[in-house]
């Protein structure tokens, strides 16, 4: 997967699981920016043959039950960039978030942004969005960060293939970003990359994804642990949500933002990071079980 001048500089994969309107928003985005930049689609099934014919100037892969972790790693391996940038479907780029991933891998080898509130949000979209997003809201200066989002960032690939052991089964970012950071890559978070959260397909399916996304995440990182660190993982699982939440509340704020939507969608957050625990704890079970 070594790049050449025939090769794009930059490779976007889209992970899309969901519904299909936010994949058609996105791409949309992206369409009058990608200036050479190759885009490809790794959704979980098979989007609209129109909504294909559409964006036909992109690649699909589909990976048929596959996690967003799994759908990037899917498409990283196809990708063939010298810069990968990663988002979702439900995001929304900036119209020159293109250009600025370029302009700022001049002078960083990882990066990520700001994720906004897109228009139109309901409140388990609010939710979801705190839940997810609550650092990752402007304003903030730009500084170095372990915690990058993966749903709007971008690597140099050298990083990507130097680390390829540990995404083999997704791409979880803050496992690859633990090991980036231990190489001494500088882990940057910049404010002038921005995309914005479209919405969701609603808090049911939002709370399965928490419960899948935790288990499998806690599974990987189990493997690697030892008897007392996943011990640790779920008898100390019942601390995570209100922590979570109580993070989230003052990550709002510190940014004197969304103090209503906050509020009102608290409870909510608390239980999807009720789900992402249990998930988790199942997680480091299995790793405890299959050992």
């Amino acid at each position: 997967m070594s790049s050449s001048s025939a090769e794009p500089a930059v490779s976007v994969v889209v992970g899309a699981r969901g519904p299909t309107d936010g994949l058609s928003a996105c791409l949309a985005a992206l369409e009058p920016q990608r200036d050479g930049a190759e885009v490809l689609v790794c959704e979980d099934r098979a989007s609209p043959p129109a909504l294909r014919e559409r964006f036909g100037w992109a690649r699909f892969l589909e990976r048929p039950g596959a996690l967003v972790p799994q759908l990037w790693s899917a498409g990283i391996e196809a990708s063939r960039g010298a810069i990968v940038a990663l988002t979702i479907s439900p995001m929304i780029p900036a119209p020159d978030w293109l250009t600025r991933v370029r302009e700022l891998h001049g002078r960083y080898d990882a990066v990520a942004g700001a994720i906004e509130p897109g228009p139109g949000l309901r409140l388990a979209d609010w939710a979801e969005y705190l839940c997810r997003y609550a650092r990752d809201m402007l304003p903030f200066e730009g500084h170095e960060c372990l915690d990058l989002p993966g749903d709007n960032a971008a690597y140099k690939r050298e990083l990507l293939e130097r680390t390829r052991d540990l995404y083999r089964d997704g791409f979880w970012e803050p496992v690859v970003h633990r090991r980036l950071a231990q190489e001494g890559v500088v882990l940057w978070h910049a404010p002038e990359l921005v995309v914005r959260q479209g919405r969701s397909a609603g808090a049911l399916a939002f709370v399965r994804q928490r419960l899948a996304h935790g288990r499998a995440h806690g599974r990987q990182r189990g493997d690697r642990f030892g008897l007392a660190r996943n011990l640790a993982g779920v008898l100390g699982a019942p601390l995570v949500p209100p922590l979570l939440t109580l993070r989230a509340a003052r990550e709002a704020a510190r940014r004197g933002r969304l103090r209503g939507h906050v509020l009102a969608a608290l409870p909510l957050v608390l239980a999807f990071d009720a789900a992402w625990a249990a998930g988790e704890a199942r997680g480091h079970l299995d790793a405890l079980r299959y050992r």
